[in-house]
């Protein structure tokens, strides 16, 4: 299964908490490049956010769309930029990036949990599958698949349009860091 990275958006470029917001003019060139890369996929799944949704579309894919995939809830933070949350909340903050979940919003377990439902049940589907879902999704499912501590979410970069290869054997997932040829 590939995990494809929705595109940047604004919300990013800004450097504030994730909102539903569009993809930026350059992020949308840049999916056009990436679209040489991927596919043809048996089944393709995305999150019911709108830059996962863009992102596909921009792919030239149609894809189901699964909450279990949507980006997490951060709560009275969403939108705020990240510095004044730094500054205003500092300890909340903290806590946030040790997997706690900010105000109103879902903690790194509660999202850990939703992805690791969905994914289970994709395990022994067959053929060449697609999910494309925003960075902190991609990092729940690899913190998971490694049996890493929550606090380890903040840890692991992934990058807008990047695309993160897992595979089955039919009983258990499997980070795949095999690069394209």
């Amino acid at each position: 299964m590939q995990l494809i990275c929705q595109g940047e958006t604004l919300a990013n470029r800004n450097s504030q908490f994730p909102f539903d917001a569009p993809l930026t003019e350059t992020s949308v060139s840049r999916v056009h490049e990436l679209k040489k890369c991927v596919g043809p996929f048996s089944k393709i799944w995305t999150a019911p956010d709108l830059p996962a949704r863009q992102t596909t579309c921009e792919l030239g894919l149609e894809g189901e769309s699964v909450p279990e995939l949507m980006e997490p809830s951060y709560g009275s933070w969403t939108s705020i930029p990240i510095k004044q949350i730094i500054e205003q909340e500092h300890e909340a903050f903290q806590c946030w990036l040790s997997g706690d979940a900010p105000p109103g919003g879902e903690n790194i377990a509660q999202v850990m949990a939703r992805t690791r439902t969905w994914l289970s049940q994709r395990i022994a589907d067959q053929g060449c599958q697609c999910a494309i879902v925003s960075s902190a999704v991609i990092r729940a499912i690899v913190i998971q698949l490694l049996d890493a501590p929550a606090s380890s979410f903040q840890l692991i970069d992934i990058h807008p349009l990047s695309m993160t290869l897992l595979r089955s054997n039919g009983k258990r997932w499997h980070l795949n860091l095999t690069p394209f040829s």
